[in-house]
């Protein structure tokens, strides 16, 4: 059921055109699709015979909670700054600033405690 649905996404046009991505991108996201589903569906089997705190609906709380981490974190999207352009996701942004930046110490400092989007700190958090 999971490939099936990961698979209805990738064609359906959801991330794109697939002649836009490419077939290797689009296999690419229906394997993550896939094994995501079927973590998730590990998970609310293990809740369901009494493993863990808590309820199937804090399952999908949790999951929300570190799809957003994740994302904060390893976001390829760029955000268009008064400093020019910077990745949204905090890890990636690190390593941006740090090779593209002459002052490899204010990189650090800037990817630590930026204001305009998430930042190491907040992702430590």
């Amino acid at each position: 059921i999971t490939l099936g649905e990961a698979m209805a996404y990738v064609l359906s046009g959801m991330y794109g055109d697939v002649k836009d991505v490419g077939i290797g991108n689009s296999i690419l996201i229906i394997v993550q699709l896939f094994f995501a589903g079927v973590i998730v569906l590990m998970l609310d089997e293990m809740l369901q015979k009494g493993y863990g705190l808590g309820s199937g609906i804090s399952l999908f709380i949790a999951t929300n909670i570190c799809e957003t981490i994740v994302w904060k974190a390893f976001s390829p999207t760029t955000l268009n700054t008064g400093r020019g352009a910077e990745f949204e996701g905090a890890v990636i942004a690190l390593f941006h600033m740090f090779f593209s930046r002459s002052d490899k110490f204010t990189a650090i400092k800037d990817a630590f405690y930026r204001q305009n989007a998430p930042n190491l700190t907040a992702l430590g958090a």
